[in-house]
């Protein structure tokens, strides 16, 4: 994957739909400048690629395995967004070519248009099965890290949740022994 962060045009809508487990929102769109940082937002299909936009929130108390998620996550979302853009860009522009193709040559019954589209969505399937097989296998094992990395985040949240409820007030987590253990 391309490590890149988001692109802050992507993001230029100012309305996302909100999704926290906890503080659920009554208005499931808010303005993008009253995000809570800690809460998923959603935002609406891109245009092109037909990816929805996911900017996933961190928590105060994020466990490091918890980042490690929601980076590898947000990566797996930027990488599903470009290619999904470059190969709809390259679709739409070789049907705009068979369009204006079948326009020059007069073709306008719609016995002749469903055949010409059969056969270019025919070979178009065809000549891109390398590519497409290829990010099916990459994106079936990335989803297969987002699962163990999700396994990890939630083993660690447990953890530390536990560690937070046994340590008495007062004291750091750094200081008892006793959890050290733990």
């Amino acid at each position: 994957f391309a490590s890149s962060r988001f692109a802050s045009s992507r993001f230029a809508s100012s309305r996302f739909a909100t999704y926290s487990k906890s503080s659920p929102t009554t208005d499931p769109v808010v303005i993008e400048a009253e995000l809570k940082k800690e809460c998923d937002y959603i935002s609406s299909a891109d245009r092109v690629s037909n990816i929805r936009e996911i900017r996933y929130g961190k928590r105060r108390d994020e466990t490091p395995e918890e980042m490690t998620l929601r980076l590898f996550a947000t990566e797996l979302n930027e990488w599903n967004h470009i290619y999904w853009t470059e190969q709809n860009n390259i679709y739409t522009s070789v049907k705009h070519q068979l369009e204006d193709e079948m326009e020059e040559n007069g073709i306008e019954s719609e016995e002749d248009i469903d055949k010409a589209l059969q056969e270019f969505y025919r070979s178009y399937s065809l000549s891109n099965k390398d590519s497409f097989n290829k990010y099916t296998s990459e994106w079936s094992k990335s989803n297969l890290k987002l699962i163990y990395l999700s396994c990890r985040a939630q083993k660690s949240r447990a953890i530390k949740n536990v560690k937070d409820f046994v340590r008495p007030p007062g004291k750091s987590r750094h200081s008892s022994k006793s959890l050290r253990k733990l």
